[in-house]
């Protein structure tokens, strides 16, 4: 019997489950099936929503309005991706619509432009592939023999995982299996894809690639028998057939998680797929995070080291506290690192001088009323840029000319505090006037005896293609002093990447040097420092020993913000209250307090399993006021 009705899911913001009935239209020129984009009446305006089901009858029925117009000749989407939608609404807590325009492709979201016809079957025959020698004996390492189910690859040379990556790929796609491979930023596609060096042509998914290109990849990708799909974390959702093989690299980035609901993390939604299809799921990394060490560990995963720490760089502590001399205490630059400076430009090496943060000022203090300019938007301190004379915020686009009198009390008692990349370079052009220093740009080198940079260049898709004589990092307690469990094991990384860089001696200035971070990186013992750093977060019951997530309520005026937040508390404990293994903390200022107009605060929750807390979080979040934007980040501090 023909279906007459359409469940359609509305990204709208009345609760969690925003799916309405329509009619099918009755003069359609293209078939409504399930997973179709449809432009639908709502209220007193029309909408796009997605087609999760068609049936034949409705409690509603003779109240529902018919679908105004079908956008799509052929479903953009596949039943498992209808799958994996329905897994991020239950996991992640958002909308059934929210989900799917998450999986959809970039060309398609937010768009009513119709999809055409494209070919329905696509069949990749005459494909020839053989592995290189030295390919097929990387498949012979005891960590990579079948069945391979979760692999974690460390590899502290940046180069030896290729290989590897290569020779995984190429027998998956011999074997006529999908492969996705990602990578945390659009940039470093064309440099992966040069490594790998397959030989077919690969299927790249990116938001950063054309519209019309981007839809028409995707469509050939799902009417393919199989494919070698590559791009960023969006494409963990490519909707490939037969899938074989999912790798990540660089599978500590922050890029993995995303920012907006749902706050889903890419390796979890990875391991589903490959789950589902008894596929593979490879992670690499060059400093992997503490996290995955724990998930391989625990679910018998395989974990391959590739291989070793530098060992040709000396390294140095640099204790500030013993700095000696007139204003000692604000000194940047210690009289050692003076010294090493005037000694790398007298053999005229290169020098690479680390700092933390940008700008020449990080914060604006008037010290009359005691107040510390913050952005109007957020309430983040303001950073005063040297070279444009303005005072920008780090949380958003604001910025302004540079203030000379204080906002709050018209007083000329305004002063500039802390130090960036900018005024770093200020003060070796005092001490080294004739030096040639140049900050880090990307895709462009300047002759220079000494490069400044900050965590932009190890962002680069070419970092490790740099090499230095000395490396010096600044202020490193500021590193490991961030409001945040994981500051130490972010700083160990950073610290690992940067001595990478270095040939003859690596510097580090700071005035805490009691701390696991540097103790174990002066000692070159990274299973030591993973070892120490899992132990400290059992006995404070973190990540990985537990789980933690935010509740996040959002209002535009502060008092609703915090008035939601104590009701959704008092409900959530109420309800969880008879739950083990859970722990609900009442409500705090998130930090920065203000984001982009919105007061934040935030209600922590500790849990072994999501399940025993997930009906009252559905139950909080279905009933909340229309008044507060309230979600589920599982990640906070990422």
């Amino acid at each position: 019997m023909k279906k007459r009705i359409a469940e359609v899911a509305i990204p709208i913001s009345i609760a969690l489950n925003e799916v309405f009935d329509y009619l099918l239209p009755q003069d359609c020129q293209s078939p409504i099936e399930v997973g179709c984009r449809v432009v639908v009446p709502f209220r007193n305006f029309s909408v796009m929503g997605y087609v999760i089901r068609l049936k034949n009858s409705s409690p509603y029925e003779k109240k529902l309005k018919t679908i105004l117009r079908n956008l799509d000749s052929q479903p953009a989407l596949n039943l498992e991706l209808f799958d994996l939608a329905d897994m991020l609404r239950k996991r992640y807590f958002c909308s059934l619509a929210d989900a799917i325009h998450t999986v959809m492709p970039s060309g398609l979201k937010n768009s009513r432009k119709p999809l055409g016809e494209f070919p329905k079957e696509i069949h990749n025959d005459g494909l020839v592939l053989s592995l290189s020698p030295q390919e097929q004996e990387s498949l012979t390492r005891k960590e990579l023999r079948e069945p391979l189910v979760l692999v974690l690859v460390h590899d502290i040379t940046e180069k030896e995982k290729w290989r590897i990556y290569s020779a995984l790929i190429k027998q998956a796609l011999i074997q006529k299996k999908s492969v996705i491979f990602l990578v945390p930023d659009h940039q470093k596609i064309s440099r992966a894809l040069g490594y790998l060096d397959i030989g077919i042509k690969s299927s790249i998914l990116s938001s950063n690639v054309k519209t019309s290109d981007s839809i028409n990849t995707w469509m050939t990708i799902k009417n393919s028998d199989f494919s070698f799909v590559i791009g960023t974390r969006s494409a963990v959702f490519a909707p490939v057939n037969n899938l074989g093989l999912i790798i990540i690299d660089e599978e500590d980035h922050f890029a993995y998680r995303q920012d907006q609901v749902p706050h889903y993390r890419t390796a979890q939604v990875a391991f589903e797929r490959t789950k589902r299809h008894s596929a593979s799921l490879v992670l690499g990394s060059f400093t992997p995070s503490l996290e995955t060490i724990a998930w391989i560990k625990s679910d018998n995963g395989q974990y391959l080291r590739l291989g070793e720490i530098n060992k040709n760089a000396i390294i140095k502590l640099i204790d500030m506290r013993q700095e000696r001399g007139f204003k000692a205490r604000d000194r940047i630059i210690s009289g050692i690192l003076e010294h090493r400076i005037a000694d790398c430009l007298e053999r005229k090496v290169k020098m690479l001088i680390f700092a933390n943060k940008k700008g020449f000022s990080t914060f604006l203090y008037c010290k009359k009323c005691k107040t510390i300019q913050t952005c109007p938007r957020c309430s983040t301190s303001l950073v005063y840029n040297f070279k444009d004379k303005s005072v920008c915020c780090p949380k958003c686009p604001y910025t302004q000319k540079a203030i000379d009198l204080c906002p709050a009390c018209r007083s000329a008692y305004v002063k500039y505090f802390g130090y960036g990349i900018e005024k770093v370079e200020s003060e070796l052009l005092r001490l080294f006037p004739s030096a040639k220093i140049a900050p880090y740009a990307a895709g462009k080198v300047a002759a220079y005896d000494i490069m400044l940079a900050t965590q932009g260049l190890l962002e680069d898709a070419s970092w490790d293609q740099y090499a230095f004589d000395t490396v010096a990092v600044l202020s490193c307690e500021q590193m490991l002093g961030h409001v945040d469990f994981r500051s130490t094991e972010k700083t160990f990384a950073k610290l690992i990447r940067l001595l990478f860089l270095a040939k003859i001696e690596f510097l580090i200035q700071s005035r805490v040097l009691e701390n696991n971070a540097l103790i174990c990186l002066q000692r070159r013992d990274i299973d030591a420092f993973y070892q120490n750093e899992l132990k400290q977060r059992q006995e404070f019951d973190l990540p990985p020993a537990t789980e933690i997530a935010a509740l996040i309520v959002r209002s535009g005026k502060q008092n609703k913000a915090l008035e939601g937040a104590q009701e959704i508390f008092r409900t959530l404990k109420k309800k969880a209250a008879r739950q083990p293994g859970i722990q609900i903390f009442e409500p705090s200022a998130s930090m920065p307090l203000k984001v982009r107009g919105n007061y934040r605060y935030q209600i922590l929750i500790k849990y072994k399993q999501l399940e025993p807390v997930s009906k009252a979080l559905r139950f909080v979040l279905e009933k909340r006021s229309h008044n507060l934007i309230v979600t589920f980040d599982p990640t906070p501090y990422r």
